[in-house]
């Protein structure tokens, strides 16, 4: 009696139990080959165009067809090239401290710059 390969397990337990074992063994107890994840994302080009004709056509880039604004007003928000400015003047609390009304006054003095930075750019389009 000699002993068994991994093999023989493996076609015994497909033997066994076809539903659980089938899908991993073939049926003479090899082990299947995974499916490749590429395939589903694979490009497939028409069939009925030349690969010729293909090449000398001019690609078009999504992203130059609808190009995102630079300047975007929502509200008191602004998104200037995709980031959020944040221009909401703050009010000032009554009987402040040094500290408070030294923060407050800083953040109004930023907003108002970068308020006059942007209708430099843009010019003025609406009340910000």
């Amino acid at each position: 009696m000699t002993a068994k390969a991994y093999k023989d397990y493996c076609r015994e337990a497909v033997e066994r139990d076809p539903k659980t074992w089938g899908s991993m063994f073939n049926s003479d107890g090899s082990k299947k080959e995974l499916p490749s994840i590429y395939e589903r994302c694979k490009v497939r080009i028409l069939n009925d165009i030349p690969k010729e004709e293909l090449r000398k056509m001019e690609k078009i880039d999504p992203v130059l067809l609808n190009p995102k604004p630079d300047l975007e007003i929502r509200g008191a928000e602004i998104k200037l090239k995709g980031r959020k400015l944040n221009l909401t003047i703050l009010p000032m609390p009554e009987n402040p401290t040094r500290k408070e009304y030294n923060r407050i006054w800083m953040s109004n003095c930023r907003v108002r710059e970068r308020i006059k930075k942007i209708t430099k750019l843009y010019g003025v389009t609406e009340q910000i």
